[in-house]
Order: C-alpha cells, then sequence, then structure tokens
C-alpha cells in the first residue's frame, strides 16, 4: 500500500486527496491472518509538517479461538490517523533535519521518492483492532480440561476436578 504524494506534498496546507483502498493485505503473524481485502476510503491531507492519514478500514481476519482453538473469522474496522512526514525537500531534494523532540519512527516517513507506505502502520493497528480473546461463537464450550475433546463437537464423560479451595470443608463432612 504505497501511494506517491508528490504532488500533494507540492500543495498548499489544507489541500486533500481521497483514496479509496481495496486491497489483499498479508500480516507476519502465524495466528492471524487476512482472509479478505483491507477495504475503505481514506484522506491525505497536507499540513505543514507532512501528511495526515485518516479513514477507516475493515477487512476480515481468522484467527483460533480463543476456547476450542477452531478457526474462526473476526471481522475488523481499523481507524486510521496517522501523520506522515518527508524525509527530504520536494522543492529543492536535500534531506530534511529531524527536530529532536518529535518521536523519531521509520514507519511514518515518506521516502525520498515521496512514496507513503502503510504497510507498517496498517500492519500495528490491525493487530491492535485484532480481539484478544476471539470466540467462535458466544457459547463455545471449549476444549475439555482431562481429554481435550472439542465439547462442542461431542461430550465427555470427564468428571471435572474438585475444587481444592473446598477441601477443608469436604473434610469436615466425612465421617472420622
Amino acid at each position: 500500500m504505497r501511494y506517491n504524494v508528490a504532488g500533494l506534498l507540492k500543495s498548499n496546507t489544507g489541500a486533500a486527496r481521497t483514496v479509496e483502498v481495496d486491497e489483499p493485505f498479508k500480516l507476519g503473524e502465524p495466528d492471524l491472518a487476512l482472509v479478505a481485502p483491507v477495504r475503505g476510503v481514506l484522506r491525505l491531507i497536507r499540513d505543514p509538517g507532512g501528511i495526515l492519514v485518516d479513514g477507516r478500514l475493515t477487512t476480515v481476519a481468522r484467527m483460533p479461538c480463543a476456547r476450542c482453538l477452531e478457526p474462526t473469522d473476526v471481522e475488523l474496522t481499523v481507524a486510521l490517523t496517522e501523520h506522515f512526514r518527508p524525509t527530504v525537500a520536494i522543492e529543492s531534494g536535500p534531506p530534511i533535519e529531524k527536530d529532536p523532540e518529535e518521536e523519531d519512527e521509520a514507519a511514518t516517513e515518506i521516502d525520498i521518492h515521496h512514496m507513503l507506505d502503510l504497510s507498517d502502520v496498517l500492519w500495528q493497528n490491525i493487530l491492535l483492532a485484532a480481539p484478544m480473546h476471539p470466540l467462535c461463537r458466544p457459547d463455545c464450550a471449549g476444549l475439555c480440561p482431562h481429554c481435550g475433546r472439542n465439547r462442542n463437537i461431542e461430550a465427555c464423560d470427564c468428571a471435572p476436578a474438585p475444587d481444592p479451595r473446598w477441601q477443608a470443608l469436604l473434610d469436615l463432612k466425612r465421617p472420622r
């Protein structure tokens, strides 16, 4: 997801460009795969320090269920608002001095060819939008802790282990 923003960097502050996104995107995460293209609309807005990217993107991620470990598809919505700054001056070409008070993050730099790359920022935002404990369904019964069977598919005859916190009361109840 790279966009040439040379024309926008030459524009006055406040100039904007709308970009429609409908692209496949791959993540480097073993437990999170996107199974639908990333879709949405982004606005690229020229500001005094560079380009502000603002918009909403949606996709579908496949993740293991937190209870039964079966693959489940989760719809993700990413609200993206990120500021990108140029690394070279558009008119003259020399490198721009970095502001020592500004955070130095390579993911939000516009390269020397005036290409704005959303890949790293989008990857970070998708990871933040993904649920920590996705469920295949709200009433997922999960795996049996003793035999490992998926209790959504088949029941098991394993008796639950007694809670050790009640052991003192059980000892009082037993005859001596």
